[in-house]
């Protein structure tokens, strides 16, 4: 596989790894507790956006999302100033942003509304994890009435907003209210998520700033809502085990099948987000198998990637007809797979559908 810039389709952007909630599974904290140490609260801003990516690659783009593995794109200083350059250099372009909402005001959103659009399905996605009360205990450091008040700005403006919803045991019981108090109020659509983070754990610690246990998460427990590992955590820490599953794993990868790259607040490019973190994150105390699968995937994937090389929009990569990720594809094949990718783009260890 060989990405060439000109095909280049999508851009999913991470404009920030900043971020006001603390949601307990979400990679920038431990647990809900403490933030981990790579991050870096950064920013890309409007000037070092416009110098890596010209507006003729921009004329291109079918889609231009961000979704943070880190942070919250609508927490980033000069979100509205990005999207509005996106806008005016392709008027025709899918623009996406998902957000916890629980920030700004509701001005903000209101000119969020105004130049993100509804053109190709334009759209924001709010999350909301259920009714107040229940919603603060997975989406911490938010605040139910203000993500709706801000949810209602954005779509009294003029924007199609649209939500996803994880389900836990604690809300799964209200998921059909929730969906017609939010079609209610505008929403377009509603999708209900099950998380893959508990894989087989049957309850998931959540931690203060002192490491100290709060309460814990529980997953879904209705049928529609329950997730099944494919291959089972403790078994993938046995290497033939694990071998085998990797060789009869089978690979649709993303950024082939949508002409996409990722590209993280500080310029690196990568060929999805999934190999972003991995590109990122430091390998973490081993306490459950999870862990110790994780660090292992990290390593991995940095092997991968000091073989088809690194690549930053400093460059000026973005700017040329150049090439991405040669000799990524011997990756996908034999026994050989880079771990993330068996992860994000096969069925080998959750089912993704």
């Amino acid at each position: 596989m060989t990405q060439k810039i000109s095909k280049v389709t999508t851009v999913h952007l991470e404009l920030t790894d900043k971020c006001q909630a603390q949601c307990p599974m979400c990679a920038r904290n431990y647990h809900g507790g403490p933030t981990r140490p790579f991050i870096k609260n950064g920013d890309m801003n409007i000037d070092d956006f416009k110098k890596w990516f010209p507006k003729s690659f921009h004329g291109q783009l079918q889609n231009f999302y961000s979704c943070g593995n880190y942070g919250d794109p609508a927490f980033a200083r000069d979100c509205l100033e990005i999207y509005s350059y996106v806008r005016e250099c392709n008027p025709n372009t899918r623009l996406a942003l998902h957000t916890n909402g629980g920030m700004r005001n509701p001005e903000w959103w209101a000119k969020l509304a105004k130049v993100i659009g509804t053109v190709s399905y334009s759209t924001v996605v709010f999350a909301v994890d259920g009714f107040k009360g229940k919603h603060e205990l997975y989406r911490r450091n938010t605040n139910f009435d203000k993500v709706i008040e801000n949810m209602k700005a954005y779509i009294d403006a003029g924007g199609e907003a649209r939500v996803d919803s994880l389900v836990f045991k604690h809300n799964e019981d209200e998921t059909e209210e929730l969906k017609s108090y939010l079609l209610a109020l505008g929403v377009k659509e509603v999708n209900f998520i099950s998380t893959t983070r508990f894989y087989e754990m049957k309850k998931f610690e959540v931690l203060d700033q002192n490491l100290n246990t709060e309460y814990y998460l529980e997953p879904a427990q209705r049928k529609e809502f329950i997730k099944h590992p494919n291959a089972e955590l403790v078994k993938l820490l046995d290497e033939n085990y694990r071998k085998d599953v990797f060789k009869s794993a089978k690979i649709s990868p993303r950024c082939v099948n949508e002409d996409a790259i990722y590209v993280d607040p500080y310029g690196n490019i990568n060929p999805c987000c999934y190999i972003g973190s991995d590109y990122l994150e430091e390998p973490i105390e081993e306490k459950m198998p999870i862990h110790t699968l994780r660090n292992q995937s990290v390593l991995n994937t940095r092997a991968v990637l000091d073989d088809i090389g690194h690549y930053t929009c400093q460059s000026g990569i973005l700017g040329s007809d150049g090439y991405l990720f040669t000799g990524l594809d011997k990756y996908w094949h034999g026994e050989d797979k880079c771990m993330t990718c068996v992860k994000a783009c096969s069925n080998a260890i959750v089912e993704r559908k």
